[in-house]
C-alpha cells in the first residue's frame, strides 16, 4: 500500500499535454514535475531517421518516463540533502579542470603526432600559459603518519617528526616502518589536501585560512595518533603543480 501511495505521488507530480501551442508548437509541453518542463522542443532530435513509427514512439516514451524518474530523484534529493551537501561547485570545478587538461592533451597529441614529446616540452608550454592550469581546490606536499596510541616509544614520532634534521626525519622513518599502521611521504608529490585528511579525525572548515596559519596536524581518536607535516602547500586558484598533469 505504501509503495502504491509513493508511485501515485509521483504520477500526481508530472502532467502530460499532447496539445499545440498557437503560437509556437515547440513550446508544448509534453512532461512535467512540480515546476520542471519538458518541451517539445527538447525531445525533437533524438529519434533518428529511418526508425519506425512504432519504435520512435517507444524511444520518446522511454525518454520522458526516464525525465521524469530523474526530476523526481532531484526533488527528493533537494528535499533531503542540507545545503552543504547540495553544493556540488567544487567537484564540478574539479572535472572542469580535468577535462581541459584531458583535452589539452589530446590536442597536443594530434598536433605533435609524428614528434616525440618531451618532458622538456610539457614544461615549456606549462611555464608559458599558467593560467591555463589552475588548482581548484588546495594542495599540499606532507607527511603522514598514523600509528597505534599503544606503540612502544612514541614519543620519537611525537618529539621529532616535525624536525628538519636529517637525522631526526630518518629516525623518525626507521621507527614508523616499523611501528605505524602507515607511514607515507607521497614520494613528496603533490596530493589534494581532502585526501590527506579524508581518514584524519579533525574538522576543516576552511581549508586556506588552515593551510595559511598551520604547518602540523597532531590529532588522536580512541586508537590511533595521527601526525602530517605539511611541507609545502598551493591554494585555490593556485597554479596546479605539474605532477597533476601527467
Amino acid at each position: 500500500m505504501k509503495k502504491t501511495l509513493i508511485y501515485m505521488s509521483f504520477i500526481l507530480l508530472f502532467s502530460l499535454s499532447c496539445q499545440k501551442s498557437d503560437k509556437d508548437e515547440n513550446k508544448t509541453m509534453v512532461a512535467r514535475v512540480q515546476n520542471k518542463y519538458l518541451y517539445k522542443k527538447d525531445i525533437a532530435d533524438i529519434v533518428p531517421k529511418g526508425l519506425s513509427y512504432e519504435d520512435s514512439i517507444n524511444m520518446v516514451k522511454n525518454y520522458i518516463d526516464m525525465w521524469v524518474k530523474k526530476q523526481a530523484i532531484m526533488k527528493t534529493a533537494e528535499l533531503n540533502l542540507i545545503e552543504e551537501q547540495k553544493d556540488v561547485s567544487q567537484e564540478l570545478e574539479d572535472y572542469r579542470m580535468t577535462l581541459l587538461i584531458s583535452r589539452y592533451k589530446q590536442l597536443f597529441l594530434e598536433q605533435n603526432l609524428d614528434t616525440l614529446i618531451t618532458q622538456k616540452q610539457i614544461e615549456d608550454y606549462y611555464n608559458a600559459h599558467p593560467e591555463v592550469f589552475r588548482i581548484y581546490q588546495p594542495a599540499v606536499i606532507a607527511l603522514y603518519i598514523k600509528i597505534l596510541r599503544t606503540a612502544p616509544n612514541i614519543e620519537v614520532v611525537k618529539n621529532k617528526y616535525r624536525s628538519a634534521r636529517e637525522r631526526d626525519i630518518q629516525e623518525v622513518k626507521d621507527f614508523s616502518e616499523v611501528n605505524a599502521i602507515r607511514y607515507d611521504t607521497f614520494n613528496d608529490e603533490w596530493i589534494y589536501f581532502k585526501d590527506l585528511i579524508v581518514d584524519i579525525p579533525i574538522r576543516i572548515d576552511n581549508q586556506q585560512k588552515f593551510l595559511e596559519t598551520k604547518n602540523y596536524i597532531e590529532v588522536y581518536d580512541s586508537t590511533y595518533y595521527y601526525f602530517v607535516k605539511i611541507k609545502n602547500y598551493r591554494l585555490k586558484n593556485a597554479t596546479a603543480p605539474i605532477k597533476f598533469l601527467k
